[in-house]
């Protein structure tokens, strides 16, 4: 279990945000702020390398998050491969396997960047 900081909490906003605060799987519609709709990663957020990556995180309500996450990882991956097409899924592993340390993200330079993207979303919705 991964405690969560406030660069997980803003990162969480944007890419609930980003998808319209509905699961791209059941496409279930959630209300802000709630816990009911999740960020969820593909890659773990263990990997620091895609734990920020918006190609690496998808809105999933709940149910569909378990469902995905420990019953039909290989759904999962034939969504983000369609998501993404081959080529981008294949670049997104790619960076998964790089190093990178969580100083090079837990910065507030870094968290001023996802306040940004955060209110550019906020005002196309």
């Amino acid at each position: 279990f991964l405690k969560i900081n406030k660069w997980d909490s803003v990162f969480s906003k944007i890419i609930r945000t980003r998808d319209k605060w509905s699961c791209v799987r059941c496409g279930k519609s959630y209300s802000p702020p709630t816990s009911g709709l999740h960020n969820s990663h593909y890659f773990s957020r263990t990997n620091y390398s895609t734990r920020f990556d918006e190609e690496n995180c998808d809105a999933l309500c709940y149910g569909c998050h378990q469902h995905w996450g420990s019953s039909d990882k290989e759904g999962y991956r034939a969504f983000k491969i369609k998501q993404l097409g081959e080529n981008g899924f294949n670049a997104l592993q790619v960076r998964k396997s790089q190093t990178v340390k969580r100083r090079d993200y837990l910065n507030d330079l870094v968290y001023k960047a996802f306040q940004i993207r955060l209110k550019e979303l906020e005002n196309k919705s």
